[in-house]
């Protein structure tokens, strides 16, 4: 068993080898042929595109655009991203995803303001917080009375 292993570990090394040696021949002899100058390995490097400009690093308004989706998830998905950027169109986005239909959307939108602490979000989520309570306390009492 050891035997068939080690034909395996050798011919896997000799194609391995073989390949990386015939690509160097052969890039070599190409870019003769061509006139070609090889490249150096820090040449190289400098020629890739820095992954900050194939994808925009700051999604603020995909985020925004996401707290009009028809799925919930994606909605809380957004108050969550929102919660770790700063600006009046994060905050005044998130203060309308106070009042969602889903809870757990609305409480994403909540927590995305404290974490922001602007003082136009700690104002709008008092007077969410008055009005849920105003909410609740009216609940009680009809439910009290049934």
């Amino acid at each position: 068993m050891w035997e068939l292993e080690i034909k395996i570990l050798a011919l896997t090394a000799v194609y391995f080898i073989g390949w990386f040696l015939f690509e160097k021949v052969f890039s070599r002899i190409w870019n003769l042929l061509t006139g070609e100058k090889s490249e150096q390995p820090n040449e190289r490097r400098q020629k890739i595109v820095p992954l900050a400009t194939v994808t925009p690093m700051d999604q603020t308004w995909r985020y925004i655009r996401g707290l009009k989706s028809q799925d919930w998830r994606i909605r809380r998905i957004s108050c969550i991203q929102l919660g770790e950027r700063r600006g009046t169109a994060v905050v005044e986005a998130l203060i309308e995803a106070l009042d969602d239909n889903r809870e757990e959307v609305s409480l994403a939108a909540g927590e995305a303001l404290a974490k922001i602490g602007d003082p136009a979000a700690i104002e709008a989520l008092s007077a969410h917080c008055s009005k849920l309570e105003k909410h609740s306390g009216m609940t009680y009492e009809s439910y009290r009375a049934a």
